[in-house]
């Protein structure tokens, strides 16, 4: 059967919503990576105590936002009354900024009375961006949280988002999950999976495209590096598309490095820096345009005294 995510190329994609470019995962930072051009959106999903799929890259909100404690453990009611630009200074070249003036929080305390600013749940950024990529990152599972594979699925599902939504996990057991649940679903390859199939690689070609094309993934999403090995080379690239599988590589800030990337034939560029990405994919002439995208109206960054 073909694979839809090889028509889609290259996807260009804001790594929690644009993380060195707005504060992360919020929809202030979404609007924006959007509005530079990226076509897809990079996110992580957890669930509230009483069962709310919210975008938090990491388990607790201490990071990012103005609390603490394990988004697991908090309610919906309790996530949205939080300042999730509380720590994200624009152009510090960091995701997160502590102990610098109070004045260089350009975005703090404007949450939870505008929205944009604040946790938001998976369903709304769906609902928002109804034309937009969503690669979506199940965070969590047994033993530290109870189960939510499927509650992700019957969110996309109910929001009419199947083609463009791709689950991936750093848990092979998630995407084995969400597999067994709806099989129609786009899945990446599990830790697992991408090790197998390196492997395999290094020995044989033939075996580990024959490997890859029996397997129930449609992309490798790998980052340019494992410790001191280089994964998405010519050879990787090449292979994953002879087995019919696209390879996207996280998390991609530098030009030099993206269009090297791009020389090499990769499919999507994860980035934490979208309007870079979106004007070295114009610059190339190669990046995927699925059609109008709608954005929402996003805050005026307001200014210094």
């Amino acid at each position: 059967m073909p694979n839809d995510w090889l028509a889609k190329r290259v996807i260009s994609y804001a790594h929690e919503g644009g993380a060195l470019e707005g504060p992360a995962s919020t929809m202030f930072a979404m609007s924006q990576a959007v509005a530079a051009g990226a076509v897809g959106l990079e996110l992580d999903v957890h669930r509230s105590a009483d069962g709310v799929l919210v975008v938090m890259h990491d388990e607790s909100v201490d990071r990012t936002s103005s609390a603490e404690g394990r988004v697991a453990n908090l309610t919906w009611d309790e996530l949205a009354q939080l300042d999730n630009a509380y720590w994200f200074v624009p152009e510090s070249g960091e995701v997160t900024s502590v102990g610098l003036a109070w004045d260089r929080y350009l975005y703090r305390g404007r949450a939870p009375k505008e929205r944009a600013f604040g946790v938001v749940r998976f369903v709304e950024v769906l609902e928002a961006f109804p034309e937009a990529i969503i690669n979506v990152d199940i965070k969590e599972a047994l033993p530290n949280a109870d189960p939510y594979e499927q509650q992700v699925i019957d969110e996309v599902r109910a929001m009419g988002a199947t083609d463009r939504v791709m689950v991936a996990s750093f848990r092979d057991s998630s995407l084995f999950a969400v597999r067994k649940y709806d099989a129609d679903i786009a899945t990446s390859a599990g830790p697992g999976e991408v090790s197998e199939f390196y492997f395999a690689l290094v020995n044989s070609m033939e075996s580990a495209i024959a490997m890859a094309k029996a397997a129930p993934y449609v992309a490798f999403q790998i980052p340019r590096y494992y410790g001191e090995i280089e994964l998405p080379t010519e050879h990787f690239i090449d292979a994953a598309h002879q087995a019919g599988k696209a390879v996207h590589v996280w998390t991609v800030n530098d030009p030099k490095e993206m269009e090297l990337l791009l020389d090499r034939g990769v499919d999507g560029i994860i980035s934490d820096r979208p309007s870079v990405l979106a004007r070295v994919l114009r610059a190339d002439g190669r990046g995927y345009r699925p059609g109008a995208i709608h954005t929402p109206e996003r805050p005026v960054p307001r200014t210094l005294p």
